[in-house]
């Protein structure tokens, strides 16, 4: 069982651990001689490490792998950095791969169990039948539980689409309840229907990337044919409804320079798109401002999703 996780690595401290291989990169110093310039990775973050006079080890391991790493810990430049010492590939028998993988803090299975229980609560029409039909096939349900909302920028951890569609079907009752003439029920759906696709985008069993489909078609296309052929199977669904939630899936990155064949046309896909961004960026602050809470300062570094440094207040 793994004992020593990236969040308890003091520098100074010698570790004797495992991690997955998540970045390997064979690099010459500027005195002429080879180095491994690695990245490693578990549940609770990330932390890059240096094999030095690399030659002298086999290089039995690449990326992706589960290794045993010793060295000691170093604080290069404000940051964490591994000096390794020895490093190689080990069984995977009795390992729990989820120790490796950033996963979210809440419970997927409850968080799954509210949002089907909020989709009963949908009028008995079409569009409930459709969601329904969704969520309850448990070939999606499983892996709607534990694909991440992204690779890199927002929610990138197991359950992280759930636990953003979480929020979004909250956020949509409030925003519904401030504009009481929006569609609820089209808004509901929308929030859970846009990114099913993620879940043959990226892939998540070993790291966070994108599959060979999910690089050719993206998942908006992947996600309107899903949900296309959840419609079809539906005896007279309607065609005008139809059409609107293909446009909110199609629609929802808001503009055409952000990968949305469409721009919002009609209220209720303005509102999916704007709740969208809105929970992806503050998500997005938030990881920022926990991954560099030690980092000495008044600003962040860059943060890839908003191009951007931001703002540490005093609270954070």
């Amino acid at each position: 069982m793994k004992q020593t996780f990236v969040d308890g690595l003091k520098p100074g401290q010698p570790f004797d651990t495992t991690f997955l291989l998540q970045g390997k990169e064979r690099r010459t110093a500027r005195n002429g001689k080879a180095y491994l310039d690695l990245e490693f990775r578990d549940t609770t973050g990330v932390v890059r490490g240096k094999l030095w006079d690399c030659d002298r080890l086999k290089s039995d391991f690449e990326v992706d792998d589960i290794v045993r790493v010793t060295g000691s810990v170093e604080n290069y430049l404000g940051a964490l950095q591994l000096s390794v010492g020895g490093i190689s590939r080990v069984a995977e028998d009795g390992l729990d791969l989820l120790d490796y993988l950033p996963r979210t803090t809440q419970d997927p299975e409850q968080m799954y169990a509210a949002l089907v229980e909020r989709i009963g609560q949908v009028p008995e029409d079409p569009l409930r039948q459709l969601l329904l039909s969704v969520m309850g096939d448990s070939a999606i349900a499983e892996k709607y539980k534990l694909v991440p909302a992204a690779a890199t920028l927002h929610h990138a951890f197991l359950g992280g689409l759930l636990e953003h569609v979480s929020s979004l079907w909250r956020l949509g009752d409030a925003l519904c309840d401030h504009y009481p003439w929006l569609d609820r029920s089209l808004v509901l759906a929308g929030v859970v229907l846009h990114d099913v696709g993620k879940m043959e985008e990226l892939r998540f069993d070993r790291s966070f990337r994108y599959s060979t489909r999910g690089q050719l078609l993206g998942h908006i296309s992947i996600g309107l044919g899903i949900v296309s052929e959840k419609m079809a199977d539906i005896p007279d669904f309607p065609a005008d409804l139809k059409d609107r939630i293909e446009h909110i899936i199609l629609s929802h990155h808001g503009k055409l320079e952000f990968g949305s064949p469409k721009e919002p046309m009609f209220p209720e896909a303005l509102a999916v798109s704007c709740l969208d961004e809105l929970d992806s960026k503050l998500e997005s602050m938030r990881a920022q401002y926990e991954m560099e809470k030690n980092r000495p300062g008044e600003w962040t570094g860059r943060n890839r999703a908003l191009g951007r440094e931001l703002l540490k207040t005093s609270d954070r």
